[in-house]
């Protein structure tokens, strides 16, 4: 079983990255709400393709559960029964409003990208599950711990994802979402790291350079989880996108904050690679290498929403790249010790 953890916490880890991934495409073509009930989708285990799947359509059966769009409202079915009349059928209850939220349209592109955002979320609960069990089947306390701690957050990342689309994409309960992706990415990294056994001795003042790295990277990223919210807003509100990044400045301190943030990051960084000195051990010069590539990644991103026309493309991509920072800083953290 031991020969299994390592295996197991990589693809714990990389399917949880690929969750990450597929919720920032899901913010970045708005499908959010594609899939307006939980955890079925308009209350079939295949969401629908065409809208003739969620219109009231005479002679269709429907099962107990199933969600329709009637006159921009949608309705439940609260039995199963066969389409004849569906005032009448409202009227004798067999059809109930679903009040949970106002969101009444379907997309069915919104739909899928959603769909398949809440199918890799289940998959990533796979491995999680195997490497607890490997791990206690292994009589590895710590590991055990780790993953139990993996299983609670995705747990907690699958009941918050519920009450995300019941309460239609409530404010700061994405960012709160976010941190626990993260979360449950930091905790197969540290399983990673472990099994490896790779550690290096490093300079006090490195370590303490790598710790507000990952303070001020994770600063970082929920101020931009939340400027992502207000552009969403912006979006709603009608504003174009190559108007967003000055909207945004001359009204909202959290994008001044988050704009400049990145040099406090791009110091930090740049101050344990330096205490860090010129040589290392490969695993040590690799981190260094992609540390550096993602900060120039994040600095092109975000000088094309400063500068650009704020793309939709470049958002995932922004917010990607600044995980892959952090949890680059996060294994190195934790394959170091003082000297």
């Amino acid at each position: 079983m031991t020969r299994l953890l390592l295996p197991l916490s990589r693809a714990s880890f990389w399917l949880a990255f690929l969750v990450v991934l597929a919720g920032s495409v899901v913010r970045m073509t708005g499908s959010g709400m594609g899939c307006p009930d939980w955890p079925k989708c308009f209350g079939l285990l295949v969401p629908p393709t065409d809208v003739a799947q969620v219109t009231y359509t005479l002679g269709e059966s429907y099962e107990a559960g199933r969600m329709l769009l009637v006159e921009d409202q949608f309705w439940v079915a609260q039995t199963d029964l066969i389409a004849a009349d569906f005032q009448a059928e409202q009227a004798q209850g067999a059809w109930s409003p679903y009040t949970k939220h106002d969101y009444a349209i379907f997309n069915p592109l919104h739909t899928w990208v959603e769909f398949i955002n809440r199918l890799l979320g289940a998959l990533a609960g796979l491995p999680a599950l195997l490497l607890l069990g490997a791990a206690m089947l292994a009589r590895d306390l710590r590991t055990t711990l780790l993953a139990l701690l993996g299983v609670l957050a995705l747990g907690f990342v699958a009941w918050l994802g519920k009450l995300v689309v019941d309460g239609n994409l409530i404010p700061h309960s994405i960012t709160i979402h976010m941190l626990g992706a993260l979360a449950i990415l930091a905790i197969d990294s540290v399983v990673i790291q472990r099994l490896k056994g790779l550690t290096v001795r490093w300079h006090r003042s490195a370590r303490w350079g790598l710790m507000l790295a990952l303070v001020v990277t994770l600063a970082q990223i929920v101020t931009g989880t939340e400027v992502r919210e207000l552009v969403d807003v912006l979006l709603k509100q009608g504003f174009d996108r190559p108007d967003l990044a000055a909207s945004l400045a001359s009204n909202e301190v959290l994008y001044l904050i988050h704009r400049s943030g990145y040099w406090v990051v791009m110091a930090a960084h740049l101050f344990w690679i330096w205490r860090m000195g010129p040589f290392g051990k490969r695993h040590v010069l690799r981190a260094r290498n992609a540390t550096l590539l993602l900060l120039v990644a994040q600095l092109c991103t975000g000088l094309l929403f400063a500068y650009g026309a704020f793309p939709a493309w470049a958002q995932p991509i922004h917010l990607v790249m600044g995980v892959g920072l952090f949890l680059t800083t996060w294994g190195l953290f934790w394959r170091t010790t003082s000297s």
